[in-house]
C-alpha cells in the first residue's frame, strides 16, 4: 500500500469543524435563552411578591413618619437648648435670697428692718433701733459675714440718723454681692 493516498477528503475536515463550531453555537445559544428565561421568571416572582405600589406607597408613609418625627426633634433639641440655658444662668446668677437670709439671720433681737431694697448691686436695707450698740454689733456682724462667707465684697454704711421724738437710731446699710 502506499503512504501517499489520503482516504479523508479535505472538505470532509472543513465540514465537521463547521459542524462542531455550529453545535457550540447552539449550545450557546441554549444556555443564554435558559438564563434570560430564568431571570425573566425571577423578576416575575419578585414582580409578584413585592408590587412597586406598596412599595411606593410604604416610602411615602416613612417619609411622612420622618417628617414628623423631624419635627418633633427640632422641639425637643429647642426645648432642651433653653434648658441649658436657664440651667447655666441659673448657676451663674446672685444667690440674692441667701445673702438676704444672712443678713436677716445677724440682725439682733432689739433691731427691727425698716426697709430693703434688693438691685443687680446688692442689698440696701433701712434698720432701726434704740441702741446704738446693737447698731455697732450688727456692722460688726455685716462686716465679719462678708469676710466668711465670701457673699458680700463691699459693705457700705449709707446714713446714720437719731429721730428725736421716736427716740429711735436708724442706719442705711448697703452690700454689694459677689
Amino acid at each position: 500500500m502506499s503512504d501517499s493516498i489520503n482516504l479523508v477528503s479535505p472538505k470532509n475536515e472543513q465540514l465537521e469543524k463547521e459542524q462542531k463550531r455550529l453545535r457550540i453555537a447552539r449550545m450557546s445559544a441554549f444556555a443564554i435563552v435558559f438564563i434570560v428565561a430564568g431571570i425573566a421568571v425571577l423578576v416575575f416572582v419578585i414582580n409578584l411578591t413585592l408590587p412597586l405600589n406598596s412599595i411606593k406607597h410604604n416610602e411615602d408613609i416613612t417619609l411622612s413618619n420622618i417628617a414628623v418625627l423631624h419635627k418633633k426633634l427640632a422641639q425637643y433639641y429647642l426645648i432642651e437648648d433653653r434648658v441649658n440655658n436657664l440651667a447655666n444662668i441659673i448657676a451663674k446668677r446672685q444667690k440674692l435670697s441667701d445673702v438676704a437670709d444672712a443678713l436677716l439671720a445677724i440682725i439682733p433681737p432689739d433691731l427691727s428692718v425698716s426697709s430693703m431694697q434688693i438691685s443687680v448691686q446688692g442689698i440696701s436695707f433701712s434698720i432701726s433701733g434704740a441702741s446704738l450698740s446693737s447698731m455697732n454689733k450688727l456692722i460688726d456682724d455685716v462686716i465679719v459675714l462678708s469676710q466668711q462667707k465670701n457673699m458680700i465684697k463691699k459693705v457700705v454704711m449709707q446714713q446714720l440718723s437719731f429721730d428725736v421724738k421716736n427716740s429711735q437710731y436708724s442706719i442705711w446699710i448697703q452690700a454689694d454681692i459677689k
